[in-house]
This record gives C-alpha cells, sequence and structure tokens, in this order.
C-alpha cells in the first residue's frame, strides 16, 4: 500500500500528460498517478467512462487528487461525480506547473494540507516578469529572485 495521495491530472487536449511528463522531468519519475486527456470527440459518458477506469488503476486508498485544467470544463464536471461518490477525494482546478511540482513533492501529506498547499503555489506561480524585470532594471539590480 502507497503512504502517498494518487493524483489524476485531467486536462482538454494533451495537457495534462504533457504537464505531469515536464513534472517528472524536474523531480523524477512518479507512481500511483495518471493523466486523462479528453479530445473533441469525447462524449460526457467516454470522459467517464475513462475518468473511471484510471481512478481504478490507482491506490487511492490514502485519497486521491485531480488536478483539472479550467473550472467547468468536460474534466472538472467527470470529477465532480468522483467528489459525490468516493471518499477522500480533492479536485482542484487551475492546473499549472508551479501547483503539480508542490503536489508530486508532498503527496505523504493529508488532502486538507494539500489543499491549502496547492491554494498557496496557485498564487505564488503567478508573476509579471517583464514588471519584475523592469522594475529590477530601474533600480539597477540585475538579479529577481
Amino acid at each position: 500500500m502507497s503512504q502517498e495521495v494518487a493524483l489524476l491530472v485531467a486536462s482538454h487536449g494533451e495537457f495534462a500528460k504533457y504537464a505531469l511528463e515536464s513534472a517528472e522531468m524536474i523531480v523524477g519519475k512518479q507512481e500511483n498517478c495518471g493523466a486523462l486527456t479528453v479530445s473533441m470527440d469525447f462524449t460526457l459518458d467516454d470522459a467517464i467512462q475513462e475518468m473511471e477506469g484510471q481512478i481504478a488503476q490507482l491506490d487511492c486508498s490514502n485519497g486521491v487528487v485531480v488536478l483539472v485544467d479550467i473550472l467547468g470544463g468536460t474534466p472538472s464536471n467527470v470529477s465532480g461525480r468522483l467528489v459525490l461518490t468516493q471518499e477522500n477525494v480533492l479536485v482542484l482546478s487551475g492546473l499549472n506547473l508551479p501547483m503539480l511540482l508542490d503536489l508530486l513533492t508532498n503527496r505523504g501529506r493529508s488532502l486538507d494540507e494539500i489543499a491549502e498547499s496547492l491554494e498557496s503555489s496557485y498564487q505564488v506561480g503567478f508573476n509579471n516578469v517583464t514588471k519584475l524585470f523592469k522594475e529590477g532594471a530601474e533600480e539597477d539590480e540585475c538579479e529577481i529572485l
């Protein structure tokens, strides 16, 4: 039995697949993870069946986190069914690489702790890099971080 929460990343197109691959380039290969890609020809039933199949392949005994691309899209709507039919499911929208990296390095935490951390990393992950560089240049500094 795994000590870590399971992870399913879900998106329109192959964004989820490639986001997970990108994160694994940084933190290493991950176990107990899946990626759901919803294509243009998917029906709602297709998406439900695919998500249920993905979840069935994961060890969800410590819970499962589903990161989806946007609220209100097929991946988030389908994952809402999980919230209503299964225990220990955390679904969050706004999939981005900082959130995914945060999750992959903290999968041993509780779902509540993960939710709090991901909310924070989502905010920290957004920066106006143009503004940071221009303000740094005005102050005659080259270092941003």
